[in-house]
């Protein structure tokens, strides 16, 4: 079941990552946790109490109006395989290529896929190798 799940992040889309970064940690006193490579793309963690941002790069240039938006939620999952089987049994709409996973993240990589709730937005089952 994929209700009553803590929240793990949630992932802002920025035109300019260290910028975005710098502000949040200046301006809000949030603490980078985490900074990784994804290919190209440096992508940073930042926690401010009980709150983690996830601050990446856009897939492309986003105009200035809606950098630095939501980009989605991320629900932490102890069982990514359960909550996919979950969805796609109950017809959610999943957004990713399946389950996903990227292996720089975090001491062992991540794996994740993403559902979109009926007006668009993303929600993202995230879980932590």
């Amino acid at each position: 079941m994929i209700k009553n799940r803590r929240i793990g992040h949630i992932g802002i889309a920025t035109n300019d990552v260290a910028r975005d970064v710098e502000w949040y940690v200046n301006v809000l006193g949030f603490e980078v946790t985490g900074k990784f490579q994804n290919g190209n793309d440096t992508v940073c963690f930042l926690k401010n109490d009980d709150v983690i941002f996830e601050i990446f790069p856009s897939d492309s240039r986003l105009p200035d109006e809606v950098s630095g938006r939501i980009d989605h939620y991320s629900f932490a999952s102890d069982d990514i395989e359960s909550d996919y089987a979950y969805c796609v049994k109950n017809g959610y709409k999943i957004v990713t290529d399946g389950i996903e996973g990227i292996a720089g993240f975090w001491d062992n990589g991540i794996r994740y896929f993403k559902i979109a709730s009926p007006t668009g937005e993303q929600f993202e089952f995230c879980q932590i190798l």
